[in-house]
């Protein structure tokens, strides 16, 4: 069967960013995060000349490359550094017309992030995966497909660790008293 690289090119190079955040996040370290993504887009490119690719390419890319991270985690022996979360996860550029920010908010919002990275190590490991997936764009349909689930169950799982993530880091929130708008709602 004949592929077209300019397709899975294309497809590759729109998916590299996204890719890179995921295998980031569950590795914590730039070069293993670099080098799970080349071999992720390896292992596609030679699925789709073995003419295994289906209709969910991009739910088989992260799925590779989450395979791979794993396989990593486990050869290198830091499981302990997966459950406490990747520390630092990559925030996006700060655009050029938004206001300077004092010391006061860059300690506030180191603070806010530290908050988070606890309350996501709360999580179950297919909470935060499934949190990761979802925050790097995948459908619901991608993310249960990724991660080998009946896609009617990601919904519930959703809900599940996004209410688990919302009551840790509230916890987390209210033991060092910092005070602010967390954006979420109190549900009682």
């Amino acid at each position: 069967m004949q592929i077209n690289e300019t397709r899975i090119e294309q497809f590759c190079r729109e998916e590299y960013a996204e890719l890179y955040r995921y295998a980031y996040a569950l590795l914590g370290n730039k070069d293993d995060a670099l080098e799970v993504v080349q071999e992720s887009f390896l292992r596609f490119y030679q699925l789709a000349q073995a003419g295994e690719i289906r209709r969910h390419d991009r739910a088989l890319l992260f799925r590779l490359a989450r395979n791979l991270a794993f396989d990593r985690i486990r050869h290198q022996g830091v499981r302990e550094a997966y459950a406490q979360g990747a520390q630092g996860t990559s925030q996006s550029n700060v655009l050029a017309f938004a206001p300077p920010r004092t010391p006061e908010d860059l300690l506030l919002e180191k603070e806010l992030q530290q908050c988070a990275n606890q309350a996501r190590a709360r999580l179950s490991p297919k909470e935060q995966e499934c949190l990761e997936l979802r925050s790097n764009g995948l459908s619901y349909r991608e993310v249960a497909a990724a991660l080998s689930l009946n896609p009617n169950t990601i919904g519930s799982l959703m809900a599940r660790a996004l209410r688990h993530f919302r009551q840790a880091y509230e916890e987390i929130l209210e033991k060092k008293g910092t005070r602010h708008k967390t954006g979420f709602t109190r549900r009682r």
